[in-house]
This record gives structure tokens, C-alpha cells and sequence, in this order.
């Protein structure tokens, strides 16, 4: 059995990380992401919980492949202060 996949790569992806509210919070998700995604373009958006207790950083990039999206997440979940991804 192969493993397939519903997106075409290379793809432009965006990819959620959500943590609590901190000054540092979308700089530790850009220091995360960055050596794994250079030396293609980014931009990050960020989101503040309606009670400003949680912050949400999405980082759009362009994924070479599955392997190469599979990195962002795992570099993602390994961080202690990120709580969720999408």
C-alpha cells in the first residue's frame, strides 16, 4: 500500500501554531520555522483569543513536498509552548 496524498506538491501551505499570549510568542514560531523553510519567502499572520489569553501565529510558506510539511509540524509540537497546530 502507498502512501498518497490530496495536495500537489510543491504547495502553498499555511500552517497554525496557537499558544498562550506572550510577547515572544510569534518570534519562537519564526525562529522555529525559519531554518527549515529558507530561503523561500514567509509571512506570518497573528491572532489574539477574543480574551487575549491565547495568541495564534499562521506561517504561509511553500512546501517542497510531504516530508518537508511533516518537518514544520514536528519542529512545531517539539516546542513546549505551542499547545496546537493546524
Amino acid at each position: 500500500m502507498t502512501t498518497e496524498t490530496l495536495i500537489e506538491f510543491p504547495a502553498e501551505i499555511a500552517v497554525k501554531a496557537m499558544g498562550l499570549n506572550a510577547d515572544d510568542f510569534e518570534t519562537l514560531i519564526a525562529t522555529t520555522v525559519m531554518p527549515l523553510i529558507e530561503p523561500e519567502p514567509v509571512r506570518f499572520d497573528t491572532l489574539l483569543s477574543k480574551e487575549g489569553k491565547y495568541l495564534s501565529v499562521r506561517v504561509h510558506f511553500t512546501a517542497r513536498d510531504h516530508e518537508h510539511l511533516l518537518s514544520i509540524y514536528a519542529a512545531l509540537k517539539s516546542e513546549e509552548r505551542v499547545l496546537y497546530t493546524l
